[in-house]
C-alpha cells in the first residue's frame, strides 16, 4: 500500500526542494523516480549511496529518496529507519519529520510518532493533516486498550508470502472468492518496476467440505493480461464483473481503468471490455456495484476536481442496460486532502472504504459511512482495533446481511487483550493479506453458588429468582453442588433473589446494558438459618463508649440490607462486652450499645417495631464453634471464652484475643410476620 498524502501547497514545498537538491548524479534515478518506478528507483540510488562519492548537499538527499522509495513500495520499517536518518542529517525538507512521524505511527510507535509530528507542526504549522495524524496517534493508545468485539483470524490457506488483496464474492452462497495477487502464476508473469513484484492478478479459490479454502487458481487469460489486474466486484447474477486494470507503456504508468467482463451461465469469462467512465488520460478503479446494480463507486483522482488526492465516486444508471452517467463526489464528509480507496457498498446502503486521512491507527483504516437521509450527510466512524491496525488495513467485504466477510491488512502480528479477559493472537504470513472477521452475538451469563455461612458447604435446591427490567421473571434452582447458572439478556437491569425455607432471603442485582463484550457475572452467595444467630463483624466502639464509630456503620450498612431484602422478620440486636469490669457496669454499656445500633438501623428507614435492642453484658461468652475460628485464633473448638478460662491463660496475646472475640454485635430472628404498615 501507498501513504502518499498532502496540501497542495505541501506538494510544491517537496518540488522545490526536489529540484534544489538534484545534480548530475542524480538525475538518472530522479528520473526514474518521477517515473514512478519506485523500485527500481531504490536501486539506483542505493547504488549512488553506496559508491560514497555523493556531496555533503546530495547525501542527505539520497537517504530521503530512499526513503521516499521504501514508503512507496509499503516498507514501512525500512522507510522509517531512512527518514531517520535523513532527519539525524538536517534535511532541509520539513516533510521528512512528517513522513518519519507517520511510519512510526504505522509501526505502534506512538510516542515517538508524536514528537515527530509535533517537530513537523512547528515547521509547518497550518497543515491540517499532520494535526489530524498528531490526534490520531494520541487516541489509538485508547482503541488497542478496548479493542471491539470483533474477531479476526488469517485466512492461512489463501496467504502466500506475497501480496493478496481486494476479496470479492464470486457466487450467490457466499462460498468462492476471488482475490487479487502479486504471486507469480506461470511463466509468462512479468515483474513491475514500479512496485518490485510481478503484476498482479485475479484468483479463484472455493470453500470446501473440509470447511477450508481450496488452493487458488488463476481466472483464464480473457481477465489475466500481462499487466496489472484485480480488485473486482461481480454482479449479483455473477455472469458480469468489474475490475481493475492498469497499462504501462515503456516502464511508465499510464494509469488504470475500470473493464467489464461477461460470461454465459456456469460459462467461464469471455469477453473483456473497457468501462468509459472518465477521460483515458485519468487513472480510476476499485469498483463495487449496487445490489440493483445501477450505482458504481470507484476511486479517481480528477485534477481541479474533488478534495484531493485519490476520491471516492459514484455514477448511476436507470437501467442495467443504460450507459453510466455523470461521476458524482461522494463529499466532503468521505473525502479528504489524502486518499479514499476501496469502496465496498452493502445491501444495506452503508459505504465502507479506507482513508490514510480520517483519523484512524495508522496507514490506511477501514471507516463505515451511514447516509443520512434527514440531514442528507455522510455519517463516518472508523472500525476501530482490532479490525484496524497499525498498518495498512482496507478492502473490506461482508457476508450479505451478516456481521462477518473479509478485509486485507499487512499487519505483522495482531495482540487481543480483551476487557472480559479473553486473548488472541494472530499472526500475518506476507506483505497484505486476507483476514476473515466476525462480531460474535453478545453473551451474558450470571452464575455462581450458594453456602450455608455456617458450615459453608454447598447447598442444593435453592431457588434463584430473576426479574429484568423488560418484565422478564426466571427461576432457577441450585444443583447438588450448590452451583447456578442462567443466560441473560443485552440491555436488561436485573434483580435477583435467592430463596430457601429456614434461611435469609439474599438479593443481588446486574445489569448488562451498555456492555459491548461478552460477560458473566459471578456470586459466591453466603445463606443464613433464621434460628441461628448471626454476628456482625467490625461494629466497633471506643473503650468504655456507646457512641458508633464509623467504620461500624459500613458493616451496619450490609444489615440494613439484609433487613429491606427480608422485610417480614424481627429482629434482636444483642450486644456482648468482654470480662473486663464488673457485671453490672458492662450490663448497662451492652444495653447502651445494642440501643445504639437500632438508633442508626431506624435513622436508615427500617421501622422500629422491627428491632428489639438487648444487651447481655459479660454474661453470654463467645463458643469457639467452627473449624475455621478454631484455626484463625488457636482455641479449641468448643471451647467457652469465659471470664475463669480468660483469667487461665498466660499468654497476654492470647487474653487480649478472647477478650476482642467476647466483644460482639449479632443479630437472631425472633418473628418472621411483621407487616409493613402501607
Amino acid at each position: 500500500m501507498r501513504l502518499k498524502t498532502i496540501f497542495s501547497f505541501i506538494l510544491v514545498i517537496v518540488l522545490t526542494f526536489s529540484l534544489s537538491a538534484q545534480s548530475n548524479k542524480t538525475a538518472k534515478a530522479d528520473e526514474t523516480f518521477e517515473y514512478g518506478e519506485y523500485f527500481k528507483a531504490l536501486n539506483q540510488y542505493l547504488k549512488l549511496y553506496k559508491k560514497g562519492k555523493l556531496s555533503k548537499e546530495d547525501k542527505p538527499y539520497v537517504v530521503y529518496q530512499i526513503a521516499e522509495c521504501y514508503r512507496h513500495l509499503g516498507d514501512v520499517k525500512k522507510a522509517a529507519s531512512k527518514y531517520k536518518n535523513a532527519v539525524k542529517r538536517h534535511y532541509d525538507n520539513p516533510l521528512a519529520y512528517f513522513y518519519y512521524g507517520q511510519m512510526l505511527k504505522t509501526l505502534g510507535n506512538y510516542d515517538e510518532a508524536i514528537k515527530q509530528l509535533e517537530a513537523y507542526l512547528q515547521l509547518v504549522p497550518k497543515d491540517k493533516e499532520a494535526r489530524i495524524a498528531l490526534l490520531s496517534a494520541k487516541f489509538s493508545k485508547e482503541w488497542y486498550a478496548h479493542p471491539t468485539r470483533y474477531e479476526i483470524k488469517n485466512v492461512k490457506e489463501i496467504n502466500t508470502k506475497e501480496r493478496e488483496f481486494s476479496p470479492a464474492w464470486a457466487n450467490a452462497s457466499y462460498t468462492k472468492l476471488y482475490f487479487t495477487t502479486t504471486a507469480k502464476i506461470n511463466q509468462f508473469t512479468k515483474f513491475n518496476n514500479i512496485t518490485g513484484q510481478f503484476f498482479t492478478s485475479i484468483m479463484e479459490t472455493e470453500y470446501t467440505k473440509l470447511e477450508k479454502w481450496s488452493e487458488p487458481i488463476p481466472l483464464n487469460d480473457t481477465v489475466n493480461s500481462a499487466v496489472d489486474d484485480g480488485v473486482c466486484a461481480l454482479t449479483d447474477h455473477f455472469k458480469t464483473m468489474y475490475f481493475t486494470r492498469c497499462n504501462i507503456v515503456k516502464g511508465k504508468k499510464i494509469g488504470c481503468h475500470i473493464w467489464k467482463a461477461t460470461r454465459p451461465v456456469d460459462g467461464d469469462w469471455e469477453s473483456v471490455t473497457e468501462v468509459p467512465l472518465l477521460p483515458d488520460s485519468l487513472s480510476y478503479g476499485y469498483p463495487s456495484l449496487s445490489t440493483d446494480g445501477l450505482t458504481l463507486y470507484f476511486t479517481a483522482e480528477i485534477p481541479n476536481q474533488g478534495y484531493g488526492g485519490r476520491d471516492i465516486w459514484k455514477v448511476e444508471r436507470k437501467s442495467t442496460s443504460d450507459d453510466w452517467g455523470k461521476p458524482i463526489n461522494l463529499g466532503p464528509e468521505i473525502n479528504t486532502p489524502g486518499y479514499e480507496a476501496y469502496p465496498y457498498i452493502r445491501e444495506n446502503g452503508d459505504l465502507y472504504f479506507s482513508s490514510n486521512y480520517h483519523p484512524g491507527l495508522g496507514g490506511f483504516d477501514i471507516f463505515k459511512a451511514h447516509y443520512d437521509k434527514a440531514t442528507h450527510k455522510w455519517e463516518v466512524t472508523n472500525m476501530k482495533f482490532p479490525v484496524n491496525s497499525s498498518a495498512d488495513d482496507f478492502s473490506i467485504i461482508f457476508k450479505g446481511d451478516k456481521e462477518e466477510g473479509f478485509f486485507t491488512s499487512n499487519r505483522k502480528t495482531t495482540d487481543v487483550y480483551r476487557e472480559d479477559g479473553e486473548s488472541i493472537s494472530e499472526r500475518g504470513r506476507g506483505s497484505d493479506d486476507i483476514y476473515w472477521f466476525r462480531l460474535p452475538k453478545l453473551e451474558y451469563y450470571l452464575t455462581g453458588s450458594v453456602f450455608d455461612v455456617e458450615t459453608k458447604k454447598p447447598m442444593d435446591s435453592v431457588t434463584v429468582r430473576l426479574y429484568g427490567s423488560n418484565g422478564s421473571e426466571i427461576f432457577i434452582k441450585t444443583d447438588k453442588e450448590g452451583t447456578y447458572r442462567q443466560k441473560l439478556m443485552p440491555n436488561v437491569d436485573y434483580i435477583y433473589v435467592v430463596v430457601k425455607k429456614g434461611y435469609l432471603v439474599n438479593k443481588g442485582k446486574v445489569s448488562t446494558k451498555d456492555l459491548d463484550y461478552n460477560k458473566t457475572f459471578t456470586d459466591s452467595i453466603y445463606m443464613s438459618a433464621i434460628d441461628k444467630p448471626i454476628e456482625i463483624p467490625n461494629v466497633y466502639y471506643d473503650f468504655g463508649k456507646w457512641k458508633l464509630k464509623e467504620d461500624s456503620k459500613i458493616e451496619l450498612d450490609k444489615l440494613v440490607k439484609l433487613l429491606n431484602d427480608n422485610p417480614n422478620i424481627i429482629i434482636e440486636l444483642s450486644s456482648y462486652t468482654d470480662m473486663v469490669g464488673d457485671s453490672a457496669s458492662n450490663m448497662v454499656l451492652s444495653q447502651k450499645r445494642a440501643n445504639s445500633v437500632v438508633e442508626y438501623l431506624i435513622s436508615k428507614g427500617i421501622p422500629k417495631g422491627r428491632l428489639k435492642a438487648k444487651g447481655y453484658g459479660k454474661s453470654v461468652p463467645k463458643r469457639i464453634l467452627t473449624d475455621k475460628l478454631a484455626k484463625q485464633t488457636g482455641f479449641v473448638k468448643g471451647t467457652v471464652l469465659s471470664e475463669d478460662f480468660i483469667n487461665s491463660l498466660d499468654d497476654k496475646d492470647k487474653k487480649d484475643l478472647a477478650n476482642q472475640l467476647n466483644r460482639r454485635t449479632e443479630i437472631k430472628v425472633i418473628g418472621t410476620d411483621y407487616m409493613p404498615d402501607f
